[in-house]
């Protein structure tokens, strides 16, 4: 009965991919993701209401995009260049670039996710912290511990391209290069004209000041595609 009761319990787990109270493993690509207690609101005698959601631990690979290409089928409106693309993500480890909007909403319905909300990344960017500059703080001086940015007197390791994923000191949530790197899209319109995507985070071709939590890509069309931008995944309502 005992044995019995265990691989119910083993199956249940693969199932749901849960690795413990805080995080899990997506099924589809296979990616590490963490739950962020965002609160939506408060009880009427002051308790916190938390809308939780997953976030992928780690931007979306080239690797990953890859596997999504071979099984999914889909074919991007503008083919990627690969050739470009090595030359600043050189290997399935490093963030996937040169993508557009549509095709990160595509990677994402085809894992069973979704791009996060502007208010969804920027409080799993915060990382549990409340008004300070940065996903580690206020401090600059230690900004090159947690993100891949330009400059920093030659102290930057990938001056010429994105560094791996998750190659820097996580945020308070456990989440890796939510400042630099790459930007990320979401999953808002820029403005009320509908006309442009909002993408967030900064990238490894801005300076530190670009990687402020509040800080936001200016007018990217949602067609488009760059070598500075790429995306992660959530899962959960909103």
């Amino acid at each position: 009965m005992v044995q019995r009761l265990a691989l119910v319990l083993l199956v249940l787990v693969s199932l749901t991919g849960c690795k413990d109270g805080a995080g899990k493993i997506s099924t589809r690509d296979k990616v590490e993701m963490v739950r962020i207690p965002m609160i939506s609101g408060y009880t009427e005698v002051g308790d916190p209401i938390y809308q939780d959601f997953y976030m992928d631990v780690t931007e979306v690979t080239v690797g990953q995009f890859k596997k999504f290409l071979k099984s999914s089928g889909y074919k991007p409106d503008e083919p990627i260049d690969w050739e470009e693309l090595y030359k600043y993500s050189p290997t399935d480890e490093h963030p996937m670039i040169y993508v557009s909007w549509f095709d990160a909403q595509a990677y994402c319905e085809w894992a069973g996710k979704r791009l996060p909300t502007e208010k969804e990344w920027e409080f799993a960017a915060r990382g549990g912290l409340k008004d300070k500059e940065y996903p580690w703080g206020d401090e600059e001086s230690i900004a090159r511990e947690y993100a891949n940015f330009e400059g920093v007197l030659g102290r930057d390791q990938w001056d010429e391209t994105t560094a791996p994923v998750g190659s820097f000191r996580p945020n308070g949530y456990g989440l890796h290069d939510m400042a630099g790197n790459v930007w990320e899209f979401c999953e808002d319109w820029y403005s009320e004209d509908k006309e442009y995507r909002v993408l967030r985070g900064g990238s490894w071709g801005n300076y530190v000041i670009t990687l402020r939590v509040a800080s936001r890509y200016d007018y990217f069309n949602p067609s488009g595609t760059d070598l500075n931008a790429g995306f992660r995944c959530v899962s959960g309502s909103k």
